[in-house]
């Protein structure tokens, strides 16, 4: 990285406006490498070049996950969905680049045009590594989360989790809160309100009816410690 960011910063000190920065684009092949007398070997560097053009890949696919987590009203289930999505698709990216497809790496694409098959063969499996290692790294690393997913899935959606998915200590009664589960998946009416959002659906929920279940509910969320989930758990259970 050492190289892209003594280049950035030349471009960055040349580039007083617009028109200076795309003049400089426009003649960066040859007049960059003798800049300040530094000769960037690795702009020629075809190999080096496909790296960059690979971390260029895999970090849109990790600024895009990191978008999708931010964000106040965002939920235990919206972060947790989208964990598990990302955790999916770097599945479907070691499947592909295995078998030398590279789909979703757009930029390598552009990047592999002029190497050699036998080349490129070789930078392709050392991708597949890199990806099947990011791959076990996020699946160690929200491990937890994964062994938790039946109750994350009943909180953000009962009508499809297991009825038996509480366990202690979300509940005190198991026996008891699998029968509410199988009484709240009857419960038609209340559909409906998932369309509005996880805290408006647990709000319509009576405790009368559903008292584990709707505290099973209230524990999970206060998961997160943040002033909008406290005000909403508050909320949930007047």
């Amino acid at each position: 990285m050492k190289p892209v960011m003594e280049i950035i910063n030349i471009i960055r000190t040349h580039a007083l406006n617009h028109r200076q920065f795309k003049n400089l684009i426009a003649e960066l092949d040859k007049g960059l490498p003798e800049e300040k007398d530094k000769d960037y070997h690795e702009l020629s560097d075809l190999e080096w070049i496909m790296d960059l053009a690979f971390l260029v890949d895999m970090l849109c696919h990790l600024d895009r996950l990191n978008l999708t987590l931010q964000g106040k009203l965002k939920m235990l289930p919206d972060l947790v969905q989208s964990v598990f999505a990302f955790v999916n698709k770097l599945k479907l990216f070691k499947a592909h680049i295995q078998k030398g497809d590279l789909t979703y790496f757009p930029t390598l694409i552009k990047a592999s045009g002029q190497v050699t098959s036998a080349a490129l063969n070789k930078q392709i499996a050392r991708y597949s590594t890199l990806v099947v290692n990011l791959h076990e790294s996020f699946v160690t690393q929200f491990r937890d989360l994964q062994l938790k997913r039946p109750q994350i899935t009943f909180l953000f959606d009962p009508f499809i989790a297991e009825t038996d998915c509480l366990k202690a200590p979300l509940v005190t009664d198991e026996a008891a809160a699998e029968l509410e589960m199988v009484d709240l998946c009857e419960k038609d009416q209340l559909k409906p309100a998932l369309r509005e959002g996880t805290i408006e659906f647990w709000k319509s929920v009576p405790m009368e009816k559903f008292p584990n279940v709707k505290w099973a509910a209230l524990k999970i969320l206060s998961m997160f410690e943040s002033t909008y989930v406290c005000e909403s758990v508050v909320l949930l259970k007047a």
